[in-house]
């Protein structure tokens, strides 16, 4: 029986899935759709059968079929594909409502974020986000394209899903009653890219009679996103309650850049992840932008954009580009995923001058020389009397891993002392009794045969004041770090935390030197 298309749409429908249109036959006149049996507890095909309940509409009778029988059917006429212009026309008008609702909200930016899995139609309105709708991902994808294609006026000439575009909307093409002057539009793909991830930021400008024409929605009616489970896991991973506090007060800060440094391996991607979650619990109302290469963490509270680009000069202007594109969405949070060259670095310090928070890495082997490393990019755009202000450079968080020797299976050092040198025996003996200290065992069943049962971090957090970037500028960093070190309350080295691992039986001397740096005789001042 041939599809009566003009039952099927009506003013108010809910556009069909686009990904399970090949899957079905319509026969809109008994209201019966066939479908693969395999697809017949899709969740998209739940979702808009809940939906049609929603608009009004009279529901479908769901008939598992075998796939051959669905191609004849189509094949005599009980598709969908004719009616594309009158759902292009649906989707146009519902982007075009949500994008009025917002304005009644006077929302600075509406977002519409496709998760991979599903799409969230956010709002800003006084900085803080606000949930406006949930729908299907395929309706995130086919507002996306009505928006920029059938509603943007001032766009490129093709839709480049896996490419940065901007567009606007101009004022004549927006309904007077909204107030707005024109709508500018930055979209492009975000993770997971493979599964149809992207976002729109739509930046909303008014007149100046808005404010007191528009607002006639209550806000406390819309829920801010959802933020992530559970609690941040620092404290379990090593961090010290010294290390924690620090970290606090960064994360407490409302803007400037905050520096984590070590080598690859160090763990620091983990802890950005931890510190960036535990931010969204916190404040779900802050968008969170991140520019990684690749990523690493899925954050499904944030948006999350390929920085990468091939080469490392193509990578440092693929930042680059991605730190301007962020600011365009209205972030709190930004998180670069390395600070690759002066540009990348400059465009880094100067978003944190800007209002927002920036979290990042960078490659030093002690978080004092941050500030060599900015200058060897580019001692003049980066000259230290420029970047070293505590309201810029918030602190820097440095860490390590080390192995945790397994208890059943590592031997007392005094029962093996020609297993290490002469030189480290004496270094070791310097610092404390060397009683307790043991060495890494041939293996056992308790520890897989590693000889050792887990890793954890060893940490030095740096909250940067007035009087440590002095120093910086005025004696230098040898300086700077001695009188930081000298303060009460400041954390131990992260050398000077793993010795005291060491000596108490925890980790093996060897593993202090591998992973941290050659343990130095004792000369009274820990702090290494």
């Amino acid at each position: 029986m041939v599809a009566d298309i003009d039952e099927f749409v009506k003013p108010h429908s809910v556009p069909f899935p686009n990904t399970l249109q090949d899957k079905v036959a319509f026969d809109s006149v008994n209201r019966r759709i066939f479908i693969d049996k395999r697809f017949q507890t899709d969740h998209l095909l739940l979702s808009w059968q809940e939906r049609m309940k929603t608009a009004g509409n009279m529901a479908y009778q769901i008939l598992p079929t075998e796939l051959d029988e669905i191609v004849r059917m189509r094949a005599e006429g009980m598709r969908v594909e004719s009616v594309d212009v009158d759902m292009d026309m649906v989707v146009r008008n519902r982007a075009m409502n949500y994008l009025c609702d917002a304005a009644r909200y006077h929302a600075s930016d509406m977002h519409i974020m496709l998760r991979g899995t599903h799409s969230e139609i956010q709002i800003v309105v006084n900085g803080e986000l606000r949930v406006l709708a949930r729908l299907a991902q395929d309706e995130g994808e086919a507002m996306v394209r009505s928006i920029y294609q059938g509603i943007a006026k001032i766009r490129d000439d093709s839709y480049k899903p896996l490419e940065v575009q901007n567009a606007q909307i101009p004022g004549d093409a927006l309904p007077t009653d909204t107030c707005l002057t024109s709508v500018r539009i930055v979209r492009g793909p975000s993770y997971p890219e493979s599964a149809g991830g992207a976002f729109m930021t739509l930046r909303l400008q008014y007149n100046s009679a808005a404010a007191h024409q528009i607002k006639d929605k209550k806000l406390r009616a819309l829920l801010h996103p959802r933020s992530p489970d559970g609690v941040m896991r620092l404290g379990k991973m090593g961090f010290t309650k010294s290390n924690l506090s620090k970290l606090e007060l960064l994360m407490d800060s409302p803007n400037g850049i905050v520096f984590f440094t070590g080598p690859t391996g160090s763990g620091k991607t983990t802890t950005l992840y931890e510190v960036l979650k535990e931010l969204a619990r916190r404040s779900p109302e802050h968008r969170q932008v991140t520019i990684e290469d690749p990523v690493e963490y899925p954050m499904e509270w944030a948006v999350q954009m390929n920085g990468g680009s091939g080469n490392e000069a193509d990578t440092g202007a693929g930042y680059q580009e991605g730190i301007r594109t962020a600011l365009r969405m209205a972030p709190k949070i930004i998180f670069l995923g390395e600070v690759r060259g002066p540009s990348v670095a400059e465009a880094a310090l100067q978003a944190g001058l800007t209002g927002h928070k920036v979290l990042t890495t960078l490659h030093v082997n002690d978080p004092f020389q941050f500030v060599e490393r900015l200058e060897l990019m580019d001692n003049v755009r980066l000259n230290r009397r420029v970047f070293c202000d505590h309201d810029s450079v918030r602190g820097v968080v440095a860490q390590r891993l080390l192995p945790h020797l397994c208890k059943e299976c590592s031997v007392k050092l005094q029962s093996k002392p020609s297993l290490i040198s002469k030189r480290l025996s004496e270094a070791l003996s310097s610092w404390g009794p060397t009683d307790n200290v043991r060495l890494q065992g041939p293996g056992c069943d308790h520890c897989n045969h590693s000889g050792s049962t887990s890793r954890f971090s060893v940490a030095e957090v740096l909250v940067m004041d007035e009087r440590i970037m002095n120093d910086f500028i005025e004696h230098g960093t040898t300086v700077a770090r001695k009188n930081y070190r000298a303060r009460e309350g400041a954390d131990p080295s992260m050398l000077s935390t793993s010795i005291q691992y060491a000596l108490r039986g925890f980790v093996d001397p060897r593993a202090v030197e591998k992973n941290v740096n050659l343990i130095p005789m004792m000369q009274g001042n820990t702090h290494v």
